[in-house]
């Protein structure tokens, strides 16, 4: 597999904590997440995304914290390449994935390789106290998988990020990222299907079945993703209450980010 040459500098400028075999405690391989990354870095230019506030992670554990859309996690690879290749120190995020992706054969395999980790709040708390940075989407599938008429309205967040970033201290860096909902557009759910597939959503495109399997494949929008300031919260983990409004504060946040890139977008492409 060919390596990218900026991937694997990346890589080499990471504090990598390997075992004699290769593998970090949480199944992280440098030498193949090199490939998996040099592929990733091909979708990252085929979208030509435009990358701001990357100076704002800040060292050390943190969390980042995206809107969610396109039916694919195109979101996170360029979010994940992003970050290893803008980020000064390179940083390489550890994706939380949803439980179902670590039964697939060989998708389970690849992820874990690559760095992404199953989203169980024991791994994400390992995690940041360690000092590594965690991609968490708070929507879950309900954002990925919103149709078009739904677009760029978040879907409500779940707690579980506070409460480890209340646990560990890490800081909240929130983040928008426009162009997701227009790359893959979606103008139904067939829920029905989907409970037939085992699947979390099962989107219609508007060229579905004129194209056929084509009305999948993403268009090359921009990608615009603002990396905001981070926000920090101390206080109890255990209380329902204090936990909602800190959940709501940085929803609020993130919405108003992609409120303001939408604003500030001349042209989808």
């Amino acid at each position: 597999m060919h390596i990218d040459p900026d991937i694997d500098r990346a890589f080499a400028a990471l504090p990598n904590r390997v075992n004699e075999l290769g593998f970090d405690a949480w199944g992280l391989c440098p030498a193949e997440a090199r490939g998996y990354f040099s592929l990733a870095r091909r979708i990252f230019d085929y979208f030509h995304p435009e990358i701001r506030g990357i100076e704002n992670l800040p060292e050390g554990r943190l969390l980042i914290v995206p809107n969610h859309a396109g039916q694919m996690p195109i979101d996170g690879i360029i979010i994940a390449v992003a970050c290893l290749l803008h980020a000064k120190p390179p940083r390489l995020v550890r994706a939380m994935v949803e439980r179902r992706f670590s039964t697939f054969p060989y998708v389970n395999e690849v992820i874990a390789r690559a760095g992404a980790v199953l989203g169980d709040p024991t791994n994400c708390r390992n995690l940041l106290l360690d000092d590594q940075a965690i991609l968490v989407f708070p929507e879950g599938t309900r954002g990925s998988g919103k149709t078009f008429w739904e677009r760029y309205r978040l879907q409500s967040f779940g707690k579980g990020f506070m409460r480890l970033a209340l646990q560990t201290g890490a800081p909240i860096v929130p983040v928008s990222v426009i162009g997701g909902e227009e790359s893959i557009i979606s103008v139904y759910n067939w829920k029905g299907l989907a409970r037939l597939l085992d699947l979390p959503y099962f989107p219609i495109p508007p060229l579905l079945p004129l194209l056929g399997l084509l009305s999948y494949f993403p268009l090359p929008v921009t990608f615009h993703v603002t990396f905001g300031e981070p926000m920090r919260f101390t206080g109890a983990f255990d209380d329902d209450a204090v936990i909602d409004q800190r959940v709501s504060e940085v929803e609020a946040r993130v919405q108003q980010m992609v409120n303001d890139g939408l604003a500030a977008r001349k042209s989808i492409f």
